[in-house]
C-alpha cells in the first residue's frame, strides 16, 4: 500500500489557556507520525497565528499555511468544503494521487472536521486521522494522553463507486462500469472490503455481458462466466434471465447456410439491431442510430428474400423470377441489372434490387421495403452520405424527434414482416435497456 506524503491538517484554537498543549504539541505529534514531502495547515482567519507558530517550530518540514479565505467562515460548512475541496482539487491538478494524501481532522470546528473529512472523501483519498485520548470533564482531550487513530475510507467510496456503477448501468453504459469497479485480480482490489469487493465481483461480469451485446459481439458476451448470483445488495436486478441468455446465445450462433433457416436468424438480428439502435437514439448518438435504422430496412428484406430460398449475395441465375428481372432491367435504358458476386456462384442484391426482386415473388411488403427508406425528415437513405460513411458531415440532425418517427415505422414493419413472435423477440432485445420503468426480471438461470 503506498503511504501517504501529502498531510492536510485543520487548525483550531484549542484551550486558549492552554494552547501548545492542546494544538501545538497534538498537530506536532500528527506531523512527526509519517515522512511527509509536504503538510498543509488549514485553519481559520482566527487560528492562522497557531498556524504560523507550528511552522517555525517544526521548521525541518516543508509546511504551507491555506487558511480559509474570509473571516466567519469556520462554522459554515459549505465555505469550508468549497475551500479544502480546492486544495485537494489543485494538489491532483499538480499531479497528486488520493492514495498520496492523509487528512487530519482533529483541530478545527466541527464544521471545518466534516468539511475536511467530506472533500476528502469526494476526492478519493484513502486515509484520515484523527487524534482521541483521555478527556477532561469539558470534554477536552487530556495533554499528554493523546493517541493517533488512522482510518480508511475504503469502505465509503467502494460504496460510491457501487452506486455509480449501478448508475452507469441504469444508463446503459456498460464499459463505464467496467472503468470505475477494481478488477479482482489488480493490488487496487486489495483495499476493499471483502463484502462490497464480492458486489464488484458480481457487478463486472455482469457489465462485460451487456457491454459485448450492445456492441454487437455476441460471442464474447455468451463466454461471460457469471459467479453464484446469491447477493442482497442489488445487482440480481442486472442478472440475465435464462431466456435472455438463450437470446443472446442464437444470436451469437451465426446465421445458418439454409436460406429458409438463415431467414429466422435475421429476424432474430433485425430486432436485436432495431432495439440497439433505439439505445443510440436515446443517448442522442444521432448518426449512429441513422446506420442501424438502413440496416434493419435491409435486413428484412434480406430476410424475406430468405423465405423464398434465396440469399441476397448469392441470387440463383436459373431461377424463373430472376431471369424475368435480370431481362426486364436490361431491357430498360435506366435499369439496373444484377451483377454476378465474386465467387461467380450466383448474382449479388443490394436493398432496392432485393425490394424489387420481392415484387417479382409477390412479396406485399416489396414497396414499404422501397418507400420507408425515402420518408420523413430523416431519410435512411441519408445514410449513404453520412460522415460514417461515404459523406464529409452528419446527415442525421440534432433533435431526436424525425429520427424517433423513423424508427416508430421500422418497428410497425417488423411487425408486420415478424407475425405472431415478433413481440417477444422485441422484449428480449429490449431487455439490455434499464433505463425504462420495466417488470421485475426473471429469476435467473
Amino acid at each position: 500500500m503506498t503511504q501517504p506524503s501529502i498531510l492536510l491538517c485543520t487548525v483550531g484554537t484549542g484551550d486558549v489557556a492552554q494552547v501548545r498543549d492542546t494544538l501545538l504539541v497534538p498537530l506536532t505529534k500528527s506531523i512527526r507520525a509519517g515522512e511527509w514531502r509536504r503538510v498543509i495547515l488549514l485553519p481559520s482567519t482566527l487560528t492562522a497565528d497557531n498556524a504560523a507558530i507550528l511552522r517555525t517550530e517544526i521548521a525541518d518540514v516543508a509546511i504551507d499555511i491555506l487558511p480559509l479565505p474570509g473571516s466567519s467562515l469556520e462554522n459554515d460548512t459549505d465555505a469550508c468544503f468549497a475551500h479544502f475541496e480546492g486544495v485537494i482539487g489543485k494538489l491532483r491538478a499538480a499531479g497528486a494521487r488520493p492514495e498520496e494524501m492523509l487528512a487530519d481532522f482533529t483541530r478545527g470546528t466541527k464544521a471545518m472536521s466534516a468539511a475536511l473529512v467530506l472533500a476528502a472523501v469526494r476526492h478519493g483519498v484513502e486515509r484520515l486521522r484523527y487524534i482521541s485520548g483521555q478527556r477532561d470533564d469539558r470534554g477536552m482531550v487530556v495533554p499528554g494522553t493523546e493517541q493517533i487513530g488512522d482510518v480508511h475510507t475504503s469502505v465509503v467510496t467502494a460504496r460510491q463507486r457501487l452506486d455509480l456503477a449501478a448508475r452507469f448501468f441504469e444508463q446503459g453504459d456498460f464499459g463505464a462500469v467496467l472503468a470505475v469497479l477494481p478488477d479482482p485480480a489488480t493490488p487496487f482490489a486489495s483495499l476493499w472490503p471483502a463484502a462490497l469487493l464480492d458486489e464488484a465481483r458480481l457487478a463486472r461480469p455482469l457489465a462485460a455481458f451487456y457491454a459485448a451485446w450492445d456492441r454487437l459481439d455476441y460471442r464474447a458476451a455468451t463466454q461471460t462466466v457469471f459467479p453464484s448470483f446469491q447477493d442482497p445488495s442489488g445487482w440480481n436486478r442486472f442478472v440475465p434471465s435464462a431466456a435472455v441468455r438463450s437470446w443472446v446465445g442464437d444470436l451469437a450462433s451465426g446465421p445458418p447456410e439454409d436460406a429458409r433457416q438463415c431467414a429466422t436468424w435475421l429476424r432474430l438480428l433485425v430486432t436485436d439491431l432495431l432495439a440497439n439502435g433505439e439505445r443510440r437514439l436515446r443517448d442522442h448518438q444521432f448518426e449512429d442510430a441513422i446506420l442501424r435504422a438502413y440496416r434493419v430496412l435491409e435486413l428484412v428484406g434480406q430476410a424475406r428474400l430468405c423465405d423464398q430460398g434465396i440469399h441476397s449475395d448469392n441470387v440463383p441465375k436459373d431461377r424463373p423470377e430472376v431471369m424475368a428481372f435480370q431481362e426486364k432491367e436490361s431491357k430498360d435504358k435506366k435499369g439496373s441489372p444484377l451483377q454476378e458476386n465474386s465467387r461467380g456462384t450466383g448474382y449479388v442484391a443490394a436493398r432496392e434490387h432485393v425490394a424489387r426482386l420481392l415484387k417479382r415473388f409477390g412479396d406485399p411488403l416489396w414497396k414499404q421495403l422501397i418507400d420507408l427508406a425515402s420518408v420523413g425528415q430523416v431519410k435512411a437513405t441519408k445514410r449513404n452520405i453520412s460522415v460514417l460513411i461515404h459523406g464529409f458531415e452528419a446527415v442525421a440532425g440534432s433533435a431526436p424527434e424525425p429520427l424517433r418517427d423513423l424508427y416508430g415505422k421500422l418497428e410497425a414493419l417488423l411487425v408486420e414482416d415478424g407475425g405472431v413472435g415478433v413481440g417477444e423477440r422485441m422484449r428480449l432485445a429490449r431487455a439490455i435497456d434499464f433505463s425504462a420503468v420495466a417488470p421485475p426480471p426473471e429469476e435467473p438461470a
